[in-house]
């Protein structure tokens, strides 16, 4: 059994609609009208995004959404007690539960910068991409899951 659960960063709701504001008025404004957004987004969230990234994101997802995926992997570090253990009961709440977007969010980051994996994503909803052979039609098991990340972070490391 798991001896911990990591749990996603809480984030401060009006920071994220203060961001979703600046994001939504970035979004389809010409450049030179939004520098100053950009460095006050930049500045709140504590990233460096640039101006191209805002570009679209309404035809993607809720500038909100962005916003609380963008925090979400700022706040997440790197946890080295997390084992075989951690990640199959992540991948099993992420299988259960598969739009809390913001445990979504939360596991991707959380594995790419322990695992070094930021194909993760594919991992869950496009295994044939993770591993190369298309074959996006298996369902692959929270344990099936756990031990490809595990797999994939020793050959790197091998």
């Amino acid at each position: 059994m798991a001896e911990h659960s990591p749990e996603p960063p809480e984030l401060d709701e009006s920071l994220v609609q203060r961001l979703a504001e600046l994001a939504a008025e970035i979004d389809g404004s010409p450049e030179s009208m939004a520098d100053e957004m950009v460095a006050e987004f930049n500045s709140l969230a504590g990233t460096n995004t640039p101006y191209l990234e805002f570009q679209g994101i309404s035809g993607g997802e809720d500038h909100e959404d962005y916003v609380r995926r963008v925090l979400i992997h700022q706040q997440t570090t790197a946890d080295p007690t997390i084992g075989r253990n951690e990640l199959i009961e992540m991948f099993r709440r992420v299988l259960a539960k598969p739009n809390d977007q913001t445990y979504l969010n939360f596991v991707l980051a959380t594995i790419e910068r322990t695992f070094g994996d930021d194909q993760v994503s594919n991992l869950i909803f496009w295994p044939g991409e993770y591993f190369g052979d298309g074959d996006d039609s298996r369902e692959l098991t929270p344990e099936q899951m756990a031990d490809a990340v595990l797999d994939r972070h020793q050959q790197k490391n091998s």
